[in-house]
């Protein structure tokens, strides 16, 4: 199961914008635009059966967003659907509630440095007291941003620290946290959290495994039951990303867990 999948393209790279080109250049990415039951075939026929799509809401930030509607109008059981809302709306809370209530999502993206707010942001807080109230899953960018690199614009990495999580973590015990992309440069940071607190797991997603750091795959045992799949398509190909990872030096075991096990138990 990818759990890291941003579809359909056209409507993603859309929300990117300016940050489109120089973003496919950071990434060196080449991206074809196809309708998303395509994408979903190619997916299978690699052996990904399952996608979990995660829309972005930075209407305050960015001034745009991928809307929630368009999740809700898919009817691919292949899709684990997730939802986003802006933070610093003003109707935040009953907005997120609305739409648990109509698409019914396993879980909630959170960009902190593309939706402009600190994790730590008592409105953020209010989110994710929702969350963890209806049992779902928040999904955290965390580490640098690919979007934006090399571009003049307000985007702070600083929200991307995996540390502030920590405390999210303490304050929402039962809320399920993916700590995606690792953190990097923080990476430590996001494995150590994972390590210590129950209810944190870390994707995998935005590296080629090749280049994913060395403290990841070095914990992996340790972390065999938190670590998740995610390849960050269109961005990333999930092609290449199951043949490089076919060459890392793990345990069979850890690999199907990281691959699809950890996953389907997390979406229980």
């Amino acid at each position: 199961m990818d759990f890291h999948f941003h579809a359909p393209v056209k409507e993603f790279l859309n929300y990117l914008g300016e940050y489109a080109e120089p973003a496919l250049r950071y990434f060196n990415a080449k991206v074809e635009v196809k309708d998303l039951r395509q994408t979903l075939d190619e997916m299978e026929t690699i052996g990904i059966k399952r996608v979990v799509i995660l829309p972005i809401d930075s209407t305050t930030f960015l001034g745009r967003g991928i809307p929630n509607r368009l999740i809700g109008e898919i009817r691919d059981p292949r899709v684990v659907k997730f939802v986003s809302v802006d933070p610093l709306k003003q109707s935040a809370q009953e907005e997120l509630e609305k739409a648990i209530k109509e698409i019914e999502p396993q879980g909630v993206k959170f960009h902190p440095q593309l939706q402009g707010f600190h994790p730590l942001d008592e409105r953020a807080m209010k989110l994710y007291e929702v969350v963890e109230r209806h049992g779902l899953i928040a999904v955290f960018h965390t580490g640098t941003s690919g979007i934006g690199a090399g571009v003049r614009s307000g985007i702070r990495l600083d929200y991307g620290r995996p540390i502030y999580f920590d405390e999210i973590a303490v304050r929402f015990p039962e809320l399920k946290i993916v700590l995606a992309h690792f953190g990097w440069p923080w990476t430590e940071e996001a494995l150590a959290i994972a390590l210590h607190k129950p209810n944190v797991y870390v994707d995998l997603s935005g590296w080629a495994p090749k280049y994913i750091p060395r403290a990841v795959w070095d914990n992996a045992k340790r972390l065999s039951e938190k670590l998740l799949f995610g390849s960050d398509f269109p961005l990333v190909s999930p092609q290449r990303w199951l043949k490089e990872f076919e060459a890392i030096p793990l345990d069979g075991d850890i690999k199907r867990k990281i691959m699809k096990g950890n996953a389907e138990k997390l979406l229980r």
